[in-house]
């Protein structure tokens, strides 16, 4: 779907492979959305989900760093605003041109997002007992509540983006259990080339026992086994050193930028 920066070296081609999977995931999961559209535009890869109104759905990511991304930047914006979302934005650590034009703009740094990866002959074995499998109809609402615990953001969200999810070619939306309770859950997304792993989380009396980890790696090796050559995910702060004692390895950084929410 898109046409990235150039890669130099191994590592460059990696965060690269990664960058174009995460589109085609984003593409695969956006066509099971009613009115969700993923739009190229120039430089620019444009993402409007009316039905799911949280920024990390809405918004331009940078495809290339160039005076084209630039000039279509403001209206991508007003795209993403005019379909009643908030508008992010979805650069790469490199891409200072667009990202000096999104701070001119008025978007302001949020975040930034450590992008790990893992070759099938890195990934390390887990010790964890979690017990793995794709969710059952029954166990949705338990990792729904997984979920909105774990993260910012809204229950209608998650559950919207597991139903696309669910319908969606190459996802699996898994669930560990302990005594058959589901404490821990997470999305994997394999496409031609790459497996990417999203929303892993476990549920607040459960952490710190490698669960995270477990479900990553098993997300991993379904992926390989069906034909990935390259896993990747984007690592919170907390999750960062356990992805890596699995095997993962950094090789890039995503900053997002929104405009500053008004106080009050």
């Amino acid at each position: 779907m898109i046409r990235p920066d150039r890669a130099v070296g191994r590592r460059g081609a990696e965060a690269l492979a990664a960058y174009r999977a995460l589109a085609d995931a984003w593409d695969r999961l956006y066509a099971e959305i009613d009115g969700a559209r993923l739009e190229l535009r120039s430089d620019l890869l444009v993402a409007i989900c009316p039905d799911i109104p949280a920024p990390p759905f809405n918004g331009p990511w940078v495809v290339a760093d160039s005076p084209a991304a630039v000039e279509a930047l403001p209206a991508a914006l007003a795209d993403v605003e005019a379909a009643g979302a908030e508008p992010f934005l979805l650069t790469r650590a490199a891409h200072h041109r667009v990202a000096a034009a999104a701070r001119a703009l008025g978007l302001a740094e949020i975040g930034r997002l450590p992008v790990l990866v893992v070759c099938p002959d890195e990934l390390r074995p887990t010790e964890d007992t979690l017990d793995i499998s794709p969710v059952a109809p029954g166990e949705i609402d338990a990792a729904l509540d997984v979920l909105t615990d774990a993260f910012a953001e809204p229950r209608e969200v998650f559950a919207r983006l597991g139903e696309a999810a669910l319908a969606a070619a190459g996802t699996r939306w898994y669930v560990g259990r302990v005594d058959g309770a589901v404490v821990a859950t997470g999305l994997g997304f394999t496409g031609a080339t790459a497996v990417g792993i999203f929303n892993v989380a476990t549920a607040a009396a459960h952490r710190r026992r490698g669960h995270g980890s477990a479900l990553t790696a098993r997300a991993a090796r379904d992926g390989f086994a069906d034909g990935a050559g390259l896993a990747y995910l984007q690592a919170s702060a907390a999750g960062h050193s356990s992805y890596r004692r699995i095997g993962f390895r950094d090789v890039d950084e995503y900053v997002v930028l929104q405009r500053p929410r008004q106080a009050g």
